[in-house]
């Protein structure tokens, strides 16, 4: 049965018992599909929406379940030998009732309640939008992007982007589910939209754990459009991460970076800085402040130790050759209650005229320290190493207390190296930015994604350009768990404080989270409970069932209930930009060069073929 609005009407409500309500099919409604205008409809089902017409009014349900009556025999009559006659069966659908469309607007809530006779109809496609989709604006004008079918009502399934991409989204589910298609296949939907503003207003970097976005036509995008990281702790990288130096030379990041204790390691770093903030970093710099300690170490009480510890860093650092030998030969003069510094027969009695400074060859030290131009990560453990100096020298610490943060400062300095330039500016930024992290070893994919992450966060609170920031963080795990066992309180803390920061005041900000990961369970809840809105697709491990269940209020129990069963590919879409939850079969890219390679080997065809 047809009507003017070419709803395909179906049923007659026979009963009404609060919110619930039950309605009789008719006769010749019990297709499964019908062909309405060319487009094929699917009949009421089981999670099946129903709209139901009160005047002006449609009054929205879903179909909970179904049964049959038997018209020639009643419930006390067991014997059922007419059942199959015909006519005698009638198919009941059994309807809660969630909300109502009024003026092209859903509405959840139990304000309407149908009446006994009103018609029951299939909802066009338009009004299953109109159900699912909080705010019904972008139908009169926002954009919107297709993203698949729903799995109930086989319809397009087209997302708000205001709605979704100015908030935080999660996608999550077991390896092989089909995530990172659905990450990949929302923005590279979005990067085909017209939008000619969007690479000028807005910033995109993909941090990605195992280097599935590398390739040239990932999300659609040209190479030459998108800048790639390959960062790697082998070698050198090809192409170095670059990092705002004030960012990494800050007493927070160099204490988790370095692992300084608190109480002795720490405030010795803040003294580094503060040398640094006054004196800047560079050769001259350098210059003045080694002929600064060597001038203290010789006109002072003499202290061998001190003297040998000096020129041991400077030939660390520097190729003096034999310029260093008569500092390498001075000798202690103990005499008379006094005790002095001697050089090829000087005395260094307390004065620092052109004698002294000429026998211990300062001027040559000084022209080999202004012409050597060392990294600035160099150069920054060589200004650590001459802070333990003149913090030695006033005694201000003990060495024991310093020398393993110096020890760790120099393992970890050549690591960074390899994969992280330092610069006042970034320079050849692009709108799109993917950092691989594969090829790093796992200290370095978490130091990489806590530097970027905040660096980005700080920006963006003061950009002026900038209208929005998208971090789109894929195995996000990695870097968001709070059960890490490897990670030291401070580093755990700071991490975790740091990201709970940009999930909670981010959006006020226009910077905004995508997480990606098939451990949701591993993810900080506090981080997870700020989510707007989730992609879920299969995830059977109970912790995970277990803390989706308390971060959304959005997950109604029957789409709960399907998580362990969903498909390949399909997922359970909720969150704030949705009225309910959207089953939805996510389109697959099936150009090579565009998905994520992330595909599983097919292994007959290795083996087949050569």
């Amino acid at each position: 049965m047809m009507t003017n609005n070419s709803n395909i009407e179906v049923a007659l409500v026979v009963e009404v018992n609060g919110i619930r309500c039950k309605a009789v099919t008719f006769d010749d409604m019990n297709q499964a599909t019908y062909i309405n205008n060319g487009e094929v409809i699917k009949n009421l089902s089981v999670n099946s929406f129903v709209v139901i017409r009160q005047n002006f009014i449609k009054i929205i349900g879903r179909v909970n379940s179904e049964s049959i009556w038997d018209t020639q025999n009643n419930k006390q009559n067991y014997q059922l030998d007419n059942r199959f006659s015909k006519n005698t069966i009638k198919r009941i659908l059994d309807i809660q009732i969630i909300g109502y469309i009024s003026e092209d607007c859903f509405t959840t809530g139990t304000t309407y309640i149908p009446m006994i006779g009103n018609i029951c109809s299939i909802p066009t496609s338009k009004e299953t939008q109109i159900i699912y989709v909080n705010s019904f604006d972008h139908f009169n004008g926002d954009q919107t992007i297709q993203i698949g079918k729903s799995l109930n009502e086989q319809i397009e399934v087209n997302l708000p982007i205001s709605s979704f991409f100015a908030s935080h989204i999660g996608i999550f589910g077991n390896t092989g589910s089909g995530k990172s298609n659905t990450l990949h296949k929302l923005y590279f939907e979005l990067f085909k939209q017209p939008f000619p503003m969007l690479r000028e207003k807005s910033r995109f970097v993909v941090i990605d754990f195992n280097g599935e976005y590398v390739h040239d036509n990932s999300f659609g995008v040209p190479r030459s459009e998108k800048n790639i990281y390959e960062l790697t702790t082998r070698t050198v990288s090809d192409k170095r991460l670059q990092i705002k130096r004030d960012v990494f030379f800050s007493s927070e990041i160099l204490s988790i970076l370095f692992s300084a204790t608190q109480q002795t390691q720490k405030p010795f770093l803040e003294r580094v800085l503060k040398g640094i903030n006054k004196f800047d970093f560079g050769e001259g710099s350098l210059q003045r402040w080694i002929s600064s300690l060597l001038r203290e170490i010789f006109t002072t009480f003499p202290n061998k130790d001190l003297k040998n510890r000096l020129v041991n860093i400077l030939e660390e650092f520097y190729d003096f050759d034999r310029i260093l030998e008569p500092i390498k030969q001075a000798w202690v003069h103990t005499g008379n209650d006094s005790a002095k510094f001697v050089v090829s027969n000087i005395y260094f009695d307390g004065n620092w005229e052109s004698r002294h400074i000429q026998v211990v060859n300062l001027v040559q030290i000084e022209t080999m320290i202004l012409g050597s131009k060392l990294d600035i990560f160099k150069e920054f453990e060589l200004r650590c190493k001459l802070q333990l100096v003149k913090d030695l020298l006033y005694r201000n610490v003990i060495s024991d207390h310093i020398d393993p943060l110096l020890k760790r400062i120099d393992s970890r300095i050549d690591d960074f190296q390899k994969y992280i330039e330092i610069v006042e500016q970034i320079d050849n930024v692009k709108f799109l930015e993917i950092i691989s992290l594969r090829d790093l070893n796992q200290e370095a994919k978490q130091i990489v994604a806590m530097l970027t992450s905040k660096m980005f966060f700080d920006e963006q609170k003061t950009s002026k350009d900038k209208v929005s920031f998208h971090l789109i963080i894929d195995e996000a795990h990695n870097i968001l768990s709070d059960q890490s066992r490897n990670d030291n309180t401070s580093w755990k803390d700071y991490r975790l404080s740091t990201f709970e920061e940009i999930i909670k005041e981010g959006r006020k900000f226009g910077f905004f989270l995508t997480l990606s990961s098939q451990r949701p369970a591993d993810i900080s809840p506090t981080l997870l409970s700020q989510v707007h809105n989730f992609f879920l697709h299969k995830l059977v491990n109970e912790r995970d069932l277990q803390i989706i269940d308390n971060s959304l209020s959005t997950l109604d129990r029957v789409s709960k209930s399907m998580l362990p069963g969903l498909s390949q590919g399909i997922c359970i879409i909720t969150g704030t930009a949705l009225s309910l939850p959207m089953i939805v079969n996510v389109d697959f890219i099936n150009d090579k060069t565009l998905r994520p390679q992330s595909d599983t080997v097919d292994l007959v065809e290795v083996w087949v073929n050569e």
